[in-house]
């Protein structure tokens, strides 16, 4: 009997539950009594964090005339949604690069730190009101495939590297192979972590975004979209085509025809090169 997505996660011993930092840090970010001394605090504790935000807050991304140099100021910078976004960040690069860190392993972390960027852009540019939400959603949307390197490391590698040499349908091939595919896994990871029931819907239906619960529509269709034309840039492996069905869903869900698509995603292009620093920086 095959194992469930479920059982795949609970059975994982050697992949940590969210990082504490993070966990509290949404725990403030959530608390609209929360000041920036509590979220510096918190901060603080993670020298490695601390770099990454100084760097991010000083990155031409913000354009700021003075170097920042404290964390302090770096919060202020960055605002309560971006930090909460560099975090998870921070936390999702560490879960996405366990193991050996090889060419299909940084290909995959890309493709979420652009799909992020692409989904943010996305829900700007639509009036999504919940555009931090966005880019987690994006980032989070593939950490299965990570799980599934970490525990089949060379069934998934092979698996992998078909997909990047003959351009294969990934979500298909991982049907056959394991009996559920990286999208189940994520949504039981994103569970796991006890974040928002929207993100675990995105994880899941990223493919297909129509099936997800109707209040989490959009996040999913915003995904989607981002997905396609993350790989649509380069950042990822596989070929974009296949996820035509999900784009059309998004469009669907969205009330998108393909002009204004298109007009949305060269708003969403622009957005990619201008992060390209934060890209860099993680």
């Amino acid at each position: 009997m095959p194992i469930t997505p479920q059982e795949l996660i609970a059975n994982l011993g050697d992949l940590p539950p969210l990082p504490q930092v993070a966990t509290q840090l949404l725990r403030l970010t959530a608390d609209p009594d929360a000041s920036a001394e509590d979220l510096r605090r918190v901060i603080s504790t993670d020298q490695a964090l601390t770099g990454q935000i100084l760097k991010i807050a000083n990155s031409a991304m913000f354009g700021m005339v003075r170097e920042v140099t404290t964390l302090t100021q770096a919060i202020m910078t960055l605002g309560f949604s971006t930090i909460k976004s560099v975090v998870i960040a921070s936390s999702a690069k560490n879960l996405y690069h366990r193991g050996t860190v090889g060419l299909q392993e940084r290909l995959i972390w890309e493709h979420a730190l652009v799909a992020a960027i692409a989904s943010r852009a996305f829900a700007k540019t639509l009036r999504f009101p919940r555009v931090e939400e966005a880019f987690i959603g994006g980032l989070l949307h593939d950490i299965g495939k990570s799980v599934m390197g970490v525990k089949f490391p060379e069934r998934y590698s092979a698996l992998l590297r078909t997909v990047y040499n003959e351009r294969g349908d990934g979500l298909a091939l991982e049907l056959d192979t394991f009996g559920f595919d990286h999208a189940m896994v994520g949504e039981a990871l994103v569970q796991k972590w006890n974040l928002a029931p929207s993100l675990q819907q995105a994880a899941r239906w990223h493919h297909d975004p129509i099936h997800a619960q109707e209040d989490h529509l959009p996040l999913a269709a915003i995904v989607a979209l981002a997905n396609r034309l993350a790989l649509e840039q380069k950042a990822g492996i596989g070929d974009p085509i296949h996820l035509e069905s999900a784009s059309l869903q998004a469009m669907d869900i969205l009330h998108l025809g393909p002009e204004a698509l298109e007009s949305h995603q060269e708003a969403v292009r622009a957005a990619i090169e201008q992060d390209k620093t934060m890209i860099a920086e993680f």
